[in-house]
Parts: C-alpha cells; sequence; structure tokens
C-alpha cells in the first residue's frame, strides 16, 4: 500500500473506531453505568450480563470490544465464584468427577461408547465409564481438546 493509500484509509479507520465508541458509550449508559469495576451485587452481575449480551451480539468482535469482552468475562466469572447464590452450584461442579463429566459430555453430545476414538473402542469406553479403567493423561487432553474444556476440568478435586 501506498503512503497517500495509507493516509486515505486512516481517517475512515479513526471515524469507524470513533463510530463504536460512540455506540459503546450508549450502551453502557443504556445499562447506567459501566463493567470495568468489581461486580458487587446481583443488580451489578445483571447489568453485567446484558452488556455482555450487547458487546457479543456482533457476528465478530472488534479489537476495540474484545479486550472489554475479556475483562468484563473475568469480572462476571470471579463475581460468580464468590456469590453466596452460587456456592451450591460451584460445590456440586467440584465434586465432579472425570468420569461423571465424561457421561454428562456423552449424555449431552448424545454419544456412544463408539463416537470416542479419543480414549479407544467401545470397550475401553465401557470399562472406563463403569469405573474398570481410569482416565489416562492422554485422554484427559484428547477429551479435553474435543469437548473445549481446560484438562484440569476432568482430574479429581483433591
Amino acid at each position: 500500500m501506498s503512503a497517500a493509500n495509507a493516509r486515505r484509509t486512516e481517517p475512515s479507520a479513526i471515524v469507524e473506531l470513533a463510530q463504536r465508541l460512540i455506540e459503546i458509550q450508549q450502551t453502557l449508559e443504556h445499562l447506567r453505568g459501566t463493567f470495568i469495576q468489581e461486580i458487587t451485587s446481583e443488580a451489578d452481575y445483571e447489568r453485567a450480563l446484558a452488556l455482555l449480551d450487547e458487546l457479543t451480539e456482533s457476528d465478530r468482535p472488534s479489537q476495540l470490544t474484545e479486550p472489554l469482552i475479556d475483562q468484563l468475562c473475568a469480572s462476571i466469572k470471579r463475581y460468580e465464584e464468590r456469590a453466596p447464590q452460587f456456592a451450591d452450584f460451584n460445590a456440586g461442579v467440584a465434586a465432579t468427577s472425570g468420569i461423571q463429566l465424561l457421561r454428562f459430555l456423552m449424555e449431552q453430545n448424545r454419544l456412544t461408547g463408539s463416537d470416542l476414538p479419543e480414549i479407544g473402542d467401545k470397550t475401553v469406553v465401557s470399562r472406563t465409564l463403569n469405573g474398570k479403567r481410569t482416565l489416562s493423561s492422554s485422554d484427559i487432553q484428547a477429551l479435553a481438546q474435543r469437548f473445549h474444556l481446560n484438562p484440569g476440568s476432568f482430574y479429581p478435586v483433591v
């Protein structure tokens, strides 16, 4: 791209950025606040979820909104990890074994033992589900990749 072309596209990028900033500010005003703060109440949490919906409505987040979405998600996660209304749910998730998680994923995705070549044939899967075989590290890595989960989700809580 020539220097002249770069100068011509620069103002349009600035105009686009300014327009997006105006839209974000309007969204914040509509939701009565900001989101780059600690979520300390149910009302803050509801506003944060609404703002996350607004920011993720577009098919493709912009370079401007991606860091904002990441910050918002981190704030929501911190709140959900320590808010009393989520304590029972969090305890249940923490107590879930790798085998229970695998059963849940199979049920949700309508999979059978034959559908999990990551850990072996249907006999190996059956033995694993029946507690006669444990998930190996390589099984866990493959399952985590397939289901887009943190591998730690399959390890027992100590």
